[in-house]
């Protein structure tokens, strides 16, 4: 889960930082839900810092 995202341009900050981490194949962002959807072989640890480098709160559901 993704906390503090309030419009599209929050979704779309949080899917471009997590698409730069090494590994990830493809972001979906649901900002109603808070949910963060990645694909690939990227490091749970990295996403998560990359989101929180992104300026939100992360938790995992």
């Amino acid at each position: 889960m993704v906390q503090g995202m309030t419009c599209g341009g929050c979704a779309s900050k949080v899917a471009g930082a997590v698409q730069g981490v090494s590994g990830v194949d493809e972001v979906k962002v649901d900002l109603g839900a808070g949910r963060l959807s990645v694909t690939g072989s990227a490091d749970e640890s990295a996403i998560a810092d990359a989101v929180r480098n992104a300026g939100y709160a992360v938790t995992r559901a």
